[in-house]
């Protein structure tokens, strides 16, 4: 399965310029590892413009094609709502990675992206790249799924988080039946996560079934979801 080919319409290009065996340690001399410390030291403290001046740094002074500052620097772009660029940023890192078991998040990202920028049926799709690859992921005590970010790139996600999301672009995209199963899949890697009840709340007003609406709606606000409570209370529930 040639997930990159599907996604991005060509074949990953090798990546020439990466560190061997023999100049393993030479990149503590340079100037770029520097960069892209205090760039994840100014992402982590809130300050992204920094931060992109930083990776920015990096990149144009690194001896090597790296995919986490890509990664990072996609990220950043991402909070800064500049998700065309982000979307570039991304797909790079992917390409400069090999392993695509390792970047499935990064698939996952570009969907949230395209999510953002109204295009759902994009959106859907890379979703789907990123859960079917973590489906294959080994997930071994010597190759862990690691879910979360790390340093401003983002590492893993959960499933349930990811058909979440991916149910949210059914829902835009008018596939109920697509969304309310992508829905309860969220719901059976946790029970008590609300952003799913939330969501088919909004399937089932959408598909004119109000009962429904209002049983999901209260089953998140329960579980502390606030825009559910907040919905709740603005009802009269």
């Amino acid at each position: 399965m040639n997930i990159f080919l599907n996604a991005f319409g060509r074949e990953r290009k090798p990546n020439k310029k990466k560190r061997s065996f023999t100049d393993l340690f030479r990149a503590k001399n340079l100037d770029y590892v520097a960069y892209f410390q205090n760039a994840t030291a100014q992402y982590l403290n809130g300050n992204n413009q920094s931060a992109l001046t930083d990776i920015n740094l990096t990149i144009e002074n690194s001896d090597i094609n790296d995919w986490q500052h890509y990664a990072f620097r996609g990220n950043v772009y991402e909070d800064l709502q500049n998700y065309n660029q982000a979307i570039k940023d991304y797909e790079q890192g992917i390409e400069f990675n090999s392993d695509d078991l390792q970047v499935y998040p990064l698939y996952h990202q570009i969907g949230f992206c395209y999510l953002s920028l109204g295009n759902d049926k994009k959106a859907s799709e890379f979703y789907t790249y990123a859960i079917d690859l973590k489906k294959l992921h080994p997930n071994s005590a010597y190759n862990k799924d690691l879910e979360g970010m790390d340093g401003g790139i983002m590492r893993g996600l959960p499933f349930k988080r990811m058909f979440n999301n991916r149910a949210n672009a059914f829902k835009n995209l008018n596939k109920l039946n697509e969304a309310i199963e992508d829905c309860k899949q969220a719901i059976t890697y946790d029970q008590n996560y609300s952003n799913p009840y939330l969501l088919l709340s909004q399937i089932y007003s959408v598909a004119g079934q109000n009962q429904e609406a209002i049983k999901y709606l209260k089953i998140s606000a329960q579980l502390g979801n606030q825009n559910a409570i907040s919905t709740l209370r603005q009802l009269g529930g």
